[in-house]
């Protein structure tokens, strides 16, 4: 910290000066000696021994040269490196200490509380988190000291490597290294491969060499030239025998050094392949083609490379958009090659559990945590020409897990399948990863098109309902996403909304992306996400807000507007009640159960603040206290009938009077109506209530039509 760093430059420019020296010298060596050796004026045997020698001699000043410069860019590598990193630990003190720390020479943090006034150091007194701030602050500038000594070693094991001996049988003893490298990160690349091929070999690393081994991925987790170096002479086979290895060691105590391994291999696939136009990424694509559908583990448990190498990938984050393109494509590639298809991906007997099992799924779900890919993947485009969300959605025969028993073989679907794809279709419709906080509404055309093609395929043949297990949730998320669209489809006002050969599909209305199918085919799949309580739950609280922030945005002094508004939300809950009446008439004596698991999530979920994007790049967001006070009233009351009613469908005539949608949207009028100064049981309020039960009415039997339900 306290050093004087500009002298490894200063060293470095006299390694250069060393290296022209050494040029020079062989200059004259060469005219004033070797010339004797080779200008015919001397013959016989001892010039061929010293001709010999002469070579030795003059093959050292190039060597000599060639290793003084590798050591000038190592100096000078190191003076880079130095200078950043040690800024970084000086920033990040400096960050403690403007955050109220004081920090000691060993680095410890802790509140400064002679800095602070009465009040906030009676605060921190109080704060039962102090302890945990504090250590936060201690492991930031732990971490920004251990790049530092990171770094250190590395330079130390390159200048190590520079003046070591290449050839001891070459005629000169202890000789100058004419193949010293002068890229730090070239020569820990090369060390971290001797490390990996050793494992791959069977040798066992000690504890200190597991350690230097994560140490180096650790200092280049994003050096595109230590990534390259190392990835390229290992090759894709042998990264894949090292991550089969890695698991094969990774057990009990051991899991945590090669779990820590798998990241920095990970990283560096991620570093290495962001550049498609590089030499480097044609042919570490092709080499892996090569490798993918190979056999890595026994015939009857087989493990294929793409397996493998996509289990790698999960341990890594930001991968190049085209490299996860090329992979998944890849991938399908092989499925479609023959008539083994995806069978290839089937887990065996006891399989190989501590995988992620089927790659395609896989490279999917690392889509799903960058969205922009996904959406790019999954994109059916303006033209329709990229049919890879049919082929996920409606082609592909998903792999299955096959178990031998004493009467052949028992074969059943894989517990995770689409999970992967699940997370995927919701990072490629919302823009957004699964998880995360963010206002909904407000897409890209590409994303509506996700969204809309989605709903289309899942629902091929009317069997929207019937949608695979794992893609419930993640059709919640979205379809909660696009609430703004999906009241207006259920709202069954908005012409632009209306299906024929404008309104089903995706287009712009005054720079918003609009997106919509007919509300039979939305009824359908609000039905197979329906069987997920917590889905449903996160779709009706969406809708609930939405419709008050619908109301709270419309004149409520102007009668058409105000009855257009209350029909909407009216027509809307007709349609959810429509599916909740049907699930649980389905359900039976399982339907009160379902409603209590629907009011759990309803009343755990973050929905009840929910962030709508407005509706329009011009338009004016409502106000926020304005909304949850419409939304204070009823909601107690809802979770109640949703439960009771639930109890009393089992009778297909009861699925006539479901009404606990309507209920909600009175409640939502009455809180409208008192934010414009109007009683709970004023003459308006009680005229407002209640006035869009036909619509709603409708709307519940239209959605149970188009679930086929008989006599409606």
């Amino acid at each position: 910290m306290t050093a004087d760093l500009s002298y490894l430059e200063t060293a470095a420019g006299q390694w250069k000066e060393a290296a022209k020296q050494f040029s020079d010298a062989q200059r004259v060596y060469r005219r004033d000696v070797k010339s004797v050796g080779t200008d015919g004026s001397w013959r016989g045997q001892a010039n061929f021994v010293a001709t010999d020698t002469m070579e030795v001699t003059d093959g050292q000043f190039t060597a000599a040269q060639k290793e003084a410069k590798a050591i000038a860019s190592l100096l000078t590598d190191a003076h880079q490196q130095f200078v950043e990193l040690r800024g970084k630990v000086k920033s990040a003190v400096a960050d403690a200490v403007k955050a109220g720390m004081k920090v000691s020479d060993a680095g410890i943090a802790s509140y400064d509380f002679s800095k602070a006034s009465e009040a906030d150091a009676n605060a921190a007194r109080h704060d039962p988190d102090l302890h945990r701030t504090e250590q936060s602050w201690t492991e930031h500038i732990a971490a920004a000291v251990k790049a530092v000594d990171d770094a250190d070693q590395g330079v130390k094991l390159a200048l190590k490597a520079a003046v070591r001996d290449p050839n001891p049988l070459d005629g000169a003893v202890n000789g100058f290294n004419g193949a010293a490298e002068g890229d730090i990160e070239k020569v820990e690349a090369k060390e971290a491969q001797e490390l990996a091929t050793r494992l791959n070999s069977g040798d066992k690393l000690s504890g200190k060499e597991l350690a230097e081994f994560q140490r180096l991925f650790r200092d280049n987790e994003h050096d595109k030239a230590f990534s390259q170096t190392f990835l390229a002479g290992m090759g894709p086979k042998g990264i894949i025998e090292l991550n089969n290895k890695f698991h094969s060691l990774g057990k009990g105590d051991g899991k945590k050094d090669f779990t820590a391994l798998q990241e920095g291999v990970a990283t560096s696939i991620a570093t290495a392949t962001k550049s498609p136009s590089d030499p480097f990424y044609k042919k570490w694509r092709e080499g892996l083609r090569k490798v993918g559908d190979e056999n890595f583990a026994e015939k009857l448990n087989p493990l294929t490379g793409y397996q493998s190498f996509a289990d790698l990938m999960t341990h890594g984050k930001n991968y190049g958009k085209q490299f996860l393109t090329d992979v998944a494509d890849d991938i399908i590639a092989v499925e479609q090659k023959d008539d083994f298809g995806t069978g290839r991906w089937k887990q065996l007997n006891a399989g190989h559990g501590d995988y992620t099992g089927d790659p395609l799924d896989t490279v999917l779900g690392i889509m799903g945590k960058q969205p922009d890919v996904a959406t790019s993947y999954l994109d059916p485009g303006a033209d329709g020409e990229n049919e890879r969300l049919k082929y996920l959605l409606q082609d592909r025969d998903w792999p299955s897990w096959e178990t031998a028993t004493g009467y052949g073989s028992a074969v059943r679907d894989d517990p995770a399948n689409r999970l992967g794809l699940g997370a995927a279709l919701e990072a490629a419709a919302t823009g957004h990863a699964p998880g995360t906080e963010h206002p909904l509404g407000g897409h890209t055309e590409a994303e509506a098109r996700v969204m809309h093609d989605t709903i289309k395929l899942l629902n091929k043949d009317w069997k929207g309902d019937e949608m695979p297990s794992n893609l419930r949730s993640s059709l919640g998320h979205m379809l909660m996403d696009y609430t703004p669209d999906t009241h207006e489809i259920l709202s069954r006002t908005n012409e632009n909304y209306k299906v024929n050969a404008d309104g089903d599909g995706v287009w712009k209305d005054d720079g918003t992306v609009r997106m919509a199918v007919s509300p039979e085919e939305l009824s359908r799949i609000m039905r197979g996400v329906s069987e997920d309580p917590a889905a449903y739950a996160g779709m009706y609280v969406a809708e609930r807000q939405y419709a008050a922030q619908t109301l709270a945005g419309t004149d409520f002094k102007h009668p058409n507007d105000r009855t257009a508004a209350i029909n909407a939300a009216s027509s809307a809950f007709g349609f959810y009640d429509g599916v909740s009446s049907d699930i649980a008439f389905d359900k039976r004596d399982k339907a009160v159960q379902w409603a209590s698991d629907v009011r759990t999530a309803a009343f755990t979920a973050p929905a009840v603040a929910f962030n709508f994007l407005p509706s329009s790049p011009a338009a004016v967001p409502v106000l926020g206290n304005v909304v949850q006070s419409i939304l204070y009233v009823g909601m107690y009351e809802w979770g109640k009938d949703q439960v009771a009613q639930a109890s009393q469908v089992a009778a297909l005539e009861n699925m006539k009077t479901f009404d606990v949608g309507q209920r909600q949207v009175d409640a939502l009028v009455v809180g409208w109506s008192k934010e414009h100064g109007e009683d709970a049981d004023s003459g308006l309020t009680r005229t407002l209530v209640g006035s869009g039960q036909e619509r709603h009415d409708s709307a519940r039997r239209e959605a149970l039509q188009a679930l086929g339900r008989p006599g409606f």
